[in-house]
């Protein structure tokens, strides 16, 4: 019977001996990334949410504190271990309050709407103010319903906890200083932010720029511009244009990145033309191996129809002479790029889009690292293109904020 018992005690111990050194390995493993994290380049994710703003106030179960909640991030799509995702030095929940808050102060109101399908809202006057706990402020107790026409959707919900019937003032109040939780003397508690950004059609925290057309803009006698008006994920890429470029037709920020496709897209084009040699046929020199643009440029200027900038009338034509493809480039449709969008309208050449499949051949994007499409390797958790102790910090950051417990 002894014999057994000591038997049994061996095998015990064989049995939890490789789980204690894993633990043991783990526990070591996270306080060195820790140290490297605290000694990275990204810094603390605590240092970009609490700002000198007292309304930006901690929440629970926030794993990257950048003021949204891990729940609210899986729900909106955003990366719940990433606190500053478009690398703007902004916690992601402070910039998207404000954006929010942004939004909803330019709803036209009380249904006065010039187009049937514009959201708008609905003010609810109530006679009496409350004041904020934090600064002080008293603000008008009343506040909004949110209608959406073209979903069928309101805000709030009638169940919604922070009140039933319209989002408070003092909730817009908290978003304008960057924190979707509100403390008053009438009104506590947070917006339902995945409601919100569904009802508003918001994702991104950006401020769209007027140069950006729509899919859908119509010029008489061209007709549509885009290939399609089809955009099922609204990154201002067409569906056939994605599937002819190679980019994700559903997922409208690849990079995770808080910018759509299209607009980063056509930047990183932009970009890459301006960053061409020009290359002239008629001087004897031999032809670049490398892509290369030649001038077209006239004696002459055009004017964005935008922004009034005037710029050269003439254009730039593109070469990869290693794919034997070339095209021409307008400077006023250079110009659209560089304000995010690959359709363009002047008052000399006539409005049109790139063809935006080609030119990313041409260009042969992604060619650096960051480059809408860039292959990223496994471990590359920051994605940098660079597998390092960045990359365990990044883990070791990921691992603390898991939710599971063994």
């Amino acid at each position: 019977m002894r014999r057994l018992r000591r038997t049994y005690q061996r095998q015990k111990r064989r049995k939890y001996k490789p789980y204690s050194r894993f633990r043991a390995g783990a526990l070591t493993a996270g306080t060195v990334a820790a140290i490297t994290l605290a000694g990275s380049d990204r810094g603390g994710t605590k240092a970009l949410a609490n700002g000198p703003d007292p309304h930006q106030a901690p929440v629970a179960q926030d794993a990257d504190a950048d003021l949204v909640t891990d729940k609210e991030e899986l729900a909106v799509g955003y990366q719940p271990f990433s606190a500053d995702q478009n690398r703007n030095e902004v916690a992601d929940g402070v910039e998207l309050a404000k954006r929010c808050a942004q939004v909803i102060n330019l709803l036209s109101r009380n249904g006065s709407q010039p187009d049937p399908n514009e959201t708008y809202r609905i003010c609810h006057e109530v006679d009496g103010v409350e004041q904020c706990d934090v600064c002080g402020q008293w603000i008008h107790m009343g506040g909004c319903t949110i209608i959406n026409p073209r979903l069928s959707m309101r805000y709030p919900d009638p169940c919604d906890p922070l009140d039933p019937e319209f989002l408070p003032d003092l909730a817009v109040h908290y978003m304008e200083h960057g924190s979707f939780d509100c403390l008053g003397s009438i009104h506590s508690g947070r917006v339902d932010l995945p409601r919100l950004l569904r009802v508003l059609e918001l994702r991104f925290p950006y401020e769209p720029n007027k140069h950006q057309l729509p899919l859908d803009y119509v010029v008489e006698p061209v007709g549509q511009l885009a290939p399609d008006a089809n955009d099922a994920d609204a990154d201002l890429l067409a569906d056939s244009e994605e599937l002819a470029a190679g980019t994700n037709v559903f997922d409208p920020d690849q990079d995770d990145d808080l910018t759509p496709d299209g607009i980063e897209l056509a930047k990183q084009c932009a970009g890459a033309i301006d960053a061409l040699p020009v290359y002239d046929p008629s001087s004897g020199e031999l032809e670049p191996n490398e892509p290369y643009k030649q001038s077209r440029l006239q004696r002459g200027l055009e004017l964005c129809e935008i922004c009034g900038q005037g710029v050269n009338m003439g254009y730039w034509v593109i070469v990869n002479p290693d794919l034997g493809l070339s095209m021409p480039v307008y400077d006023i449709a250079c110009h659209y790029m560089s304000h995010g969008s690959f359709s363009w309208r002047g008052d000399v050449n006539p409005a049109g889009r790139i063809d935006v499949p080609l030119m990313v051949r041409i260009l042969g994007i992604p060619a650096r690292c960051g480059d809408l499409g860039t292959k990223h390797l496994p471990a590359d958790l920051n994605r940098d293109c660079r597998v390092d102790l960045k990359d365990f910090a990044e883990l070791a950051q990921r691992w603390r904020g898991c939710t599971e417990r063994y």
